[in-house]
């Protein structure tokens, strides 16, 4: 089995990597293959709109590090897939990351009714874990709302890679301490035991 982490954490070191490092030792431990990759260590770019991966589904046009990363995912059996939130959504990395899975959707209708749907060119069978590092405790103090837009959101990430199987990690409270996670020995026992699972 192999298995991918994705830390789009800007801050080295801190919560969010700390909990996807824990979830691939958790995998390491069962036999898994792995690798982690810090988006902030790439030359990245938000999607441009061009429609180029319309005409090559799967394939984003642009040339940076995220093309490849994009189909490289592709090869691995689970893909686990961390954020801390800023301002009450995720990081500008993994939105950007996000909107490039955008390359894998194809919108269809049904010639006969005019219903339309949504397939992934992304290969099947995948699992899916997302780590979201949060600095409110839950339930949040203020806004609640929109914890509950961005939970809504998170769900376009499974949509766009065809994952039927998929699970969220949540690390609530963690204030702006980056060692919050690396001193809580019960969350990062949780975060080996879900990495233990993707087995």
């Amino acid at each position: 089995m192999k298995v991918i982490g994705i830390n789009a954490s800007p801050r080295k070191g801190a919560n969010t990597q700390t909990l996807v490092e824990a979830i691939l030792a958790g995998a390491a431990q069962e036999g898994a293959h792995t690798r982690l990759v810090n988006l902030r260590d790439l030359t990245i770019n938000g999607c441009i709109g061009c429609e180029g991966c319309k005409k090559h589904l799967g394939k984003c046009v642009q040339k940076d590090d995220l093309s490849p990363l994009l189909q490289e995912m592709t090869a691995y059996d689970a893909i686990v897939m961390g954020t801390p939130v800023y301002w009450f959504h995720v990081t500008a990395q993994f939105k950007m990351l996000v909107d490039r899975l955008y390359s894998f959707l194809e919108f269809k209708q049904d010639p006969q009714s005019g219903q339309p749907s949504i397939d992934s060119a992304f290969p099947g069978g995948r699992r899916l874990l997302i780590v979201i590092s949060r600095g409110d405790p839950e339930p949040p103090a203020f806004f609640p709302q929109f914890y509950d837009h961005l939970n809504e959101w998170l769900n376009l990430i499974p949509l766009s890679l065809g994952v039927q199987k998929y699970d969220f990690f949540h690390q609530y409270g963690a204030d702006i301490d980056r060692l919050a996670a690396r001193n809580d020995r019960t969350l990062l026992e949780k975060a080996r035991a879900a990495g233990a699972g993707l087995w």
